[in-house]
């Protein structure tokens, strides 16, 4: 157990190490993701600046063009020549802060508000009106100054005749250069970047926070100077510009690392003026994120601090408690002894027994002590018999509680005789702790089996179990060998257990009827489904050769659940055929009913036949609920659903009044052993007394096994409600029972 506790505790080790390990690379993971949402949010912000002052820049050009629209307007409606009229605009330039108004003719000769002419023709600008499309140049060397080098941006459009449509010319604004630079200057993250208005070819038109860069005249080739590294960031840029699309970027002006951002801005006619790029060191952003990250960082410490504390805690609290783990692994929470598991464990690490005896226990009816006593007494029962199995064993034997009433024993012993005489002794002695509770017929049942090989010790308890089975049969003997046991009915016994499947699959259990009837007007009101094994050959094998096998080795459930789905598949066909249906009665055993979620198994497939509940009833086997409180509450839930519960066989063996006073019944059905009592003085006066018993608790009284008229008639005379027996019918074939219920 120890070495066990110790792999153990490596294995945990092993693992939380493990875990640790997977939770740093968890934390790693994370930290970069929510690193990667982060830089994420970064970028959308910068996305958003760039926006905005793209569209700072954008609203701004949109009022020099409303301003040109609205001067061109003017100087159409003045009478005259337009070459003429031009100086008549010369008091807008000054409040509109222009360089000059300029008018070129179709042939270049442009017209000034400063009186200055000359052939602009060259100018790209004019070549763009020509072909009617309104331009906003780059920055420009003044053509009408060439003295002074000063720098200017036009703004022109078209000019057209508003009733020829005939191209009049184009028509411009001229500003300083410098006073439009200086009217788009917007502070972005708080001086640290920077945006500039380029031309297709990167020509710089605006540049706003230009001082923290200083670049050149061109931003294409000032970065790619600064960090020839940026050639792919250029190349993207150039796709991207002819396919109209914003991107998103890094690159390295000098060493220094910046997000760049650019956007298109488009006049009227969906062509791109300029493209904004917004810069911002990337540094700059990662220290706006500092206090998160550090946040971020403590909260991954604390994380991992507290992951090895509970670590840490709960290796501690595995190594405390240890042995207490150990007494609930291995000791019966009852008698505070040994389980089965500790006895395997026993036997194969420490026992040096090579040979011995595998005994099965069992204490037979011990029922009838909590049906006498209540299970508070049969708990101490329990208790004692284990005193008993430990004042029995002697040295280098071992003994556990299996469940319930079954105990296991291992004797090291090598003669028969010695072996039944210890058992017998053991079993006075446990029929004398029984007579203290007034439990009568309860005894201590053993099977035996010599066990050559330690390491076969379930085969070998699986044996000693079959011979106590046997050993309850008995009347000489509390024992029995297996060696004893009858081999062929054991052979015969398996080949049926292997049969099972296949007579499940291929239907060979067929449902009989046996029919109710009524003690006053003797029509049937009802029947019990029985079942019936049909074997290939056509025989029937009868059931009590096959309910008890199944019953023991677990099979049972199945069957009930297979004859209860037939039935209510059948009353459902018969019900759908308009014939006079009457409620049939399926047993169900004692394994069944303790099965998992029997009620809502049960009540879905009488729902999944769509069959009223009225025309199915359980019987119940009072062995199968005596001073059993759980199972009368399942058996309720029947009742709540509509389906009426039957008390099977009341009379057999043991009966209690205790289990009438339950209420978990609607009819009470008397075994034949007290019909044929019928014709005996005191077997009449117990009947009478136990009908009018069923009566006064209000439960509805059905006679099995009646089979003569004086049955009847005394039946009659107590208020009997229903007869089963061979004086009315006998079990039917289903298609019999169809011909009776057709009538």
């Amino acid at each position: 157990m120890n070495i066990n506790f110790k792999k153990k505790g490596y294995k945990i080790a092993l693992i939380s190490l493990i875990i640790l390990i997977l939770f740093f690379f968890s934390v790693i993971y994370c930290t970069k993701q929510i690193s990667n949402e982060l830089e994420h949010q970064l970028e959308t912000n910068l996305i958003d600046v760039a926006n905005q002052n793209a569209l700072a820049i954008s609203n701004q050009l949109n009022d020099n063009y409303m301003l040109l629209d609205s001067l061109f307007a003017e100087i159409k409606e003045l009478p005259g020549d337009i070459s003429g009229n031009v100086m008549l605009l010369k008091g807008f330039v000054k409040a509109d802060n222009l360089k000059r108004v300029t008018y070129c003719t179709p042939d270049g000769t442009a017209y000034t508000t400063d009186n200055v002419g000359t052939n602009l023709s060259y100018r790209e600008f004019f070549k763009r009106g020509l072909q009617g499309k309104s331009t906003i140049t780059g920055v420009l060397t003044d053509a009408l100054r060439p003295d002074t080098d000063e720098k200017i941006i036009i703004f022109s459009s078209p000019m057209y005749d508003d009733t020829t449509n005939e191209l009049l010319g184009v028509f411009g604004l001229v500003y300083d250069a410098e006073v439009i630079n200086a009217s788009l200057q917007v502070e972005c993250f708080e001086g640290q970047g920077c945006s500039f208005a380029t031309n297709e070819a990167g020509d710089i038109s605006i540049a706003m926070g230009y001082d923290s860069i200083q670049l050149s005249q061109n931003l294409y080739t000032d970065i790619l100077s600064r960090n020839p590294g940026n050639t792919e960031v250029i190349n993207t840029i150039r796709r991207d510009i002819s396919s109209n699309t914003p991107n998103l970027g890094k690159l390295f002006i000098d060493s220094v690392e910046y997000y760049y951002y650019r956007t298109p801005i488009l006049i009227a006619d969906g062509e791109i003026v300029w493209n904004v790029f917004t810069l911002v060191p990337t540094g700059y952003l990662l220290q706006r994120l500092k206090p998160v990250r550090n946040i971020m960082y403590l909260m991954i410490f604390l994380s991992i601090f507290l992951v090895i504390a509970a670590m840490v805690s709960y290796l501690i609290i595995f190594s405390s408690q240890r042995r207490l783990v150990q007494r609930l692994a291995y000791r019966d929470s009852l008698t505070g002894g040994a389980n089965y598991a500790y006895f395997k464990r026993q036997l194969l690490t420490k026992s040096r027994i090579r040979c011995g005896y595998i005994i099965s226990m069992d204490i037979q009816h011990f029922s009838n002590i909590t049906i006498t006593a209540g299970s508070a007494a049969a708990d101490d029962m329990i208790k004692k018999t284990w005193e008993l199995i430990k004042q029995s064993i002697k040295d280098n034997e071992y003994a556990a509680r299996v469940r319930d009433d079954y105990f296991v024993m291992l004797l090291n012993m090598s003669d028969d005789t010695n072996v039944s005489r210890r058992l017998k002794q053991l079993s006075d002695e446990v029929h004398d702790l029984a007579i203290a509770y007034d439990a009568p017929g309860v005894r201590a049942c053993f099977g035996i089996y010599p066990m050559e090989d330690i390491t076969a010790l379930d085969d070998s308890y699986n044996k000693a179990k079959i011979g106590c089975e046997f050993a309850k049969e008995r009347h000489d003997k509390c024992y029995a060998f297996y060696s004893e046991l009858d081999h062929e009915e054991l052979l015969k016994n398996q080949q049926l257990e292997e049969r099972f499947d296949f007579a499940i699959s291929n239907h060979n259990f067929e449902i009989w009827y046996q029919p109710k009837y009524s003690a006053s007007t003797k029509e049937i009101v009802g029947s019990e489904a029985l079942v019936r094994w049909r074997e290939t050959d056509g025989k029937l094998i009868p059931p009590g050769r096959f309910i008890p096998l199944f019953e023991r080795d677990g099979y049972i459930s199945r069957l009930d659940e297979y004859v209860f789905r037939e039935v209510c598949h059948k009353q459902k066909y018969w019900l759908d055929k308009g014939f006079k249906v009457c409620p049939v009665s399926v047993n169900i055993s004692r394994a069944t009913i303790y099965g998992a979620n029997v009620v809502d198994k049960y009540l879905g497939i009488l729902d999944s036949f769509e069959l009223p509940h009225e025309y199915i009833q359980l019987e119940v086997l009072e062995s199968a609920i005596s001073g059993k409180a759980d199972i009368a509450r399942i058996l309720e839930h029947f009742r709540l659903s509509g389906v009426r519960i039957l008390m099977d066989d009341f009379g057999t063996g043991y009966s209690s009044l205790a289990t009438l006073n339950m209420h978990c019944f609607d009819t009470l059905k008397l075994d034949k052993s007290l019909i044929d009592c019928i014709g005996e003085k005191d077997g009449e006066t117990l009947l009478h007394y136990v009908i009018k018993m069923g009566r006064h608790l209000g439960l509805h009284i059905t006679a099995e096994g009646v089979e003569y008229e004086s049955q009847l008639s005394y039946l009659q005379e107590q208020n009997c409600d229903d007869i089963q027996g061979y004086l009315f019918s006998k079990p039917l074939h289903v298609m019999d029972y169809e011909r009776l219920i057709t009538v």
